[in-house]
């Protein structure tokens, strides 16, 4: 089964114009929630929901269609929400479509595809609406090819490292040695060469930052790593 997450804006016809040229069985709406911060004025929102309203009841009647309510101006909320729905629909072939919407949204949704290896795209539209405040127009319309989009180089996390990366989590900035009897069970024989080199991994991906302090390794988790967990969690 194809699946496609596509983050809600004011392009009515681009945003299931790649479902069209792509194939797609499952549709799921990013859209903002009603419980947003207000950071982002309320027409906004009520527009980007009105939209997504009017390709739910056009576009029904080919695609299964969800709406997936998130705080579009919280980042983590996006990836969590993207990635429960990636978790969800595991075993199928799932797109995330970026074309149209919140920066923030996409940007989250991109990170959740490049950590489940999933694909991504973008869709070119065959022409742009200067003028799109009123409820009638559009940003753009229709669409005229497919560009795919490459994920970010995020490389396969193992259990284990996830659980380092919770406990550091906890702990918050916390000394390599310290880590090793907390996570002495972990490893059949925890050798402190192990917690060294796991260390130095989730530092070179991006997901601890590592310092050395009178002499002692110290890690804490980056904004990265708390994703990472909560990803897993």
């Amino acid at each position: 089964m194809k699946v496609h997450i596509l983050i809600s804006g004011w392009d009515k016809e681009r945003a299931v114009w790649g479902c069209m040229h792509l194939g797609a069985d499952k549709i799921y709406i990013v859209i903002p929630n009603a419980s947003s911060k207000k950071e982002i004025e309320p027409w906004v929102s009520s527009k980007t929901k009105a939209i997504a309203d009017e390709i739910k009841r056009k576009y029904s009647k080919y695609f299964q269609i969800e709406f997936l309510p998130v705080i579009y101006e919280d980042y983590l909320d996006c990836f969590k929400k993207v990635i429960r729905v990636i978790k969800k629909e595991n075993g199928n072939e799932i797109f995330v479509n970026i074309s149209s919407g919140s920066h923030v949204a996409a940007s989250a949704a991109i990170f959740a595809a490049s950590l489940m290896k999933c694909k991504a795209y973008y869709v070119l539209a065959e022409k742009y609406d200067e003028v799109f405040q009123h409820e009638d127009r559009f940003i753009s319309y229709g669409g005229k090819s497919v560009v795919e989009v490459p994920l970010l180089p995020v490389s396969s996390i193992s259990g284990t490292e996830i659980e380092i990366l919770k406990i550091i989590k906890k702990d918050g900035k916390i000394a390599v040695s310290e880590l090793a009897k907390k996570a002495n069970t972990l490893f059949t024989i925890p050798t402190r060469s192990k917690f060294n080199y796991y260390v130095c991994k989730l530092a070179d991906s991006g997901f601890l930052e590592n310092k050395i302090i009178s002499g002692k390794m110290y890690t804490k988790i980056t904004a990265s790593g708390k994703m990472i967990t909560e990803a897993f969690t």
